[in-house]
């Protein structure tokens, strides 16, 4: 049989088919185009974004732990007396890089500081220890030495009703008065080493030691900033 129709025209319907067909194959490829460009606008942006966030989560995370810090004991030692003590308003002060941010700060399951709704952006962690200080005191006989039982890093030294004129720690003199100590002294010792203290010849009376022994545990510090 022929291919024409009666009129002896060539028919339609498989051009017309073609058409169709490349039609949809052009709406399906500018509608992928247009996703893969907004998938790229995207990756940009964030890429754009988080070198900045994670330049102020270090900023954050490096500053509260500094020997300067105001809630550290030393470097890398968290105060847990103080830390506690930590909120947005002042983190912020503390690290401009956080102005304008949402963030959020923890110590172990604890949140220190939040400010915004920080649900994405960048996270940086790091192992700190959080120191926790007790007061105790003990009163010695001025004519002996004493060594602590814990090391410490300061001694309060009371020396009421005493004829103490030297105090000696750990060989080195630390306090000295010719006409005798009166009162109270803060010293500072080495919390590295065990404080042997000695009150020099002559002394007599009951001297009151009051030491802040030290102890530590591991925590992990999170800073979380979203920009």
């Amino acid at each position: 049989m022929s291919g024409r129709d009666p009129d002896g025209e060539e028919p339609t319907g498989r051009g017309q088919a073609n058409l169709v067909a490349l039609a949809t194959a052009l709406v399906v490829l500018t509608a992928v185009l247009g996703s893969a460009l907004a998938v790229a606008d995207g990756a940009l942006a964030s890429a754009d974004r988080d070198p900045a966030e994670r330049r102020a989560a270090v900023a954050a995370g490096e500053r509260l732990v500094a020997a300067d810090a105001p809630v550290t004991r030393r470097a890398n030692v968290l105060d847990a007396g103080t830390v506690g003590t930590l909120d947005a308003t002042r983190l912020a002060r503390l690290v401009p890089p956080l102005d304008g941010t949402a963030f959020r700060v923890r110590l172990g399951d604890e949140t220190l500081a939040e400010r915004g709704d920080p649900t994405g952006g960048a996270t940086v962690r790091r192992l700190v220890l959080v120191s926790t200080a007790t007061e105790r005191t003990v009163d010695v006989a001025a004519d002996r030495p004493v060594s602590l039982p814990r090391r410490t890093a300061r001694v309060r030294l009371d020396f009421s009703g005493t004829n103490v004129t030297t105090v000696r720690a750990n060989g080195r003199v630390v306090l000295h008065r010719p006409g005798g100590l009166r009162g109270a002294e803060t010293v500072a010792v080495s919390r590295l080493e065990t404080a042997r203290l000695r009150f020099g010849d002559g002394a007599t009376g009951t001297v009151g030691v009051t030491y802040y022994p030290e102890r530590t545990r591991k925590a992990t510090l999170a800073v979380t900033v979203d920009a």
